[in-house]
């Protein structure tokens, strides 16, 4: 049998965070609150992954969008670029009617954001 690897899902999918943002944000509002707010914007991430593809499944193309427009503020304000990013090209993808690209681009999303995440959260571990 062949040998057994594990890599975190930093490794998996390149994760693209602005760390200047999170330092500056920290220096902000100090470290109490930051991990608030990271905590805050992570369940507010997660939330809105799951409305947009539960948007997609239903054929609601506007709240699709919506939630794509969402995601995109919240990971900005935190440093998340490649989130945004990818949320930006879900948009783009919602306003062209692409729906090949569209459940492509929101596998990588939901991929990106769970690596961008978990790269944040071991920062501050």
């Amino acid at each position: 049998m062949g040998q057994i690897y594990q890599i975190c899902a930093g490794q998996a999918v390149a994760v693209g965070v602005d760390y200047e943002v999170i330092r500056n944000l920290k220096t902000a509002v100090g470290e109490a609150q930051y991990e608030e707010i990271a905590e805050a914007a992570a369940f507010n991430l997660a939330d809105r992954l799951g409305r947009l593809e539960r948007a997609l499944r239903e054929g609601d193309l506007t709240m699709t969008y919506r939630h794509a427009l969402n995601i995109c503020g919240v990971a900005s304000q935190i440093g998340l670029v490649d989130v945004a990013k990818v949320a930006s090209d879900v948009m783009t993808c919602t306003r062209e009617g692409n729906m090949e690209g569209l459940s492509a681009v929101i596998g990588r999303l939901n991929r990106v954001a769970e690596a961008s995440l978990f790269s944040v959260f071991e920062l501050e571990a």
